[in-house]
């Protein structure tokens, strides 16, 4: 009887300590968006602030549940005047930027959990979303893109930056021809900026997808196999998952890579590093 009492005393001790938690802001609770570990500032017009504030606290709302769909118009009339205010575009791509922005975010919210408490992480990363929508929003409004292939990055000699455009830009068809200018740049050294989509974790990424906008796979059309790159870290360490922009360098690969029979990637960047990008 001792022994038994030992043993089940043993077993109560250990799964103690397997499954508490070191830190409790660091809980088991649905997670509804991540954090990066650092964020570069970007400076803004007092107009911008205004909307940095009002899509922050949305997107609070929205996780923690206390904004549901009946706030779609009003939220998205209080962008417009935000967007006025700023002297930002003209009436209907203020109209359309607000209603796009407003759709994404609403319908992110739909793959994620709510929770009636906010981690310090999740805080930290809603702020991080908040700034990234408003610089999206801001050259929505303008009639600019917000897409990777507009941000300016300096590269070191030698390494190529990749243009989302050109290398999605041909009709792909598994097992079809690659169009030769792109084959020719497999080994180069590449360098791409870019939006992270995680294939499931938030932290300690090794390998994630790369996409040319936010839209990407949580809004409208999802790309094709030849409109993302699959990234995978070299010995720089893992990193924690951003919403803002991101610059990719690495090596690249091109060609299909099966598993399961299917088609997983057409583009790989190997031994890759990752850097936040200043997208001014």
């Amino acid at each position: 009887m001792l022994e038994v009492l030992a043993l089940t005393l043993g077993c109560v001790v250990l799964g103690y300590l397997t499954c508490r938690e070191k830190d409790p802001e660091l809980g088991r609770e649905g997670r509804i968006f991540a954090a990066p570990r650092a964020e570069a500032h970007v400076a803004q017009t007092p107009g911008q602030a205004e909307i940095e504030t009002l899509l922050g606290n949305t997107l609070r709302g929205i996780a923690t549940g206390s904004i549901g769909e009946e706030k779609r118009v009003e939220i998205q009339r209080e962008l417009m005047t935000l967007l006025e205010r700023a002297g930002l575009g003209h009436p209907e791509s203020r109209s359309n930027a607000a209603a796009l922005i407003v759709q994404q975010m609403f319908d992110r919210a739909k793959l994620e959990i709510t929770t009636s408490q906010l981690s310090a992480r999740q805080r930290q990363a809603i702020t991080a979303m908040g700034r990234e929508l408003t610089r999206q929003i801001s050259l929505l409004a303008v009639g600019a893109s917000p897409g990777a292939d507009a941000m300016t990055t300096t590269l070191p000699d030698g390494v190529l930056k990749l243009n989302w455009k050109h290398m999605g830009g041909f009709q792909y068809t598994e097992g079809g021809e690659i169009p030769a200018d792109i084959r020719a740049l497999d080994g180069r050294q590449v360098g791409v900026p870019g939006f992270i989509l995680t294939m499931g974790d938030t932290e300690n990424i090794r390998e994630f997808i790369l996409l040319e906008s936010l839209w990407g796979c949580c809004f409208g059309a999802v790309p094709d196999v030849n409109q993302t790159i699959l990234v995978r870290l070299g010995s720089g360490g893992p990193i924690d998952y951003t919403a803002a922009p991101v610059l990719v360098t690495g090596k690249l690969e091109v060609g299909e890579e099966r598993q399961g029979g299917f088609v997983t990637s057409l583009y790989r960047v190997v031994d890759a590093k990752v850097a936040p990008l200043d997208a001014r």
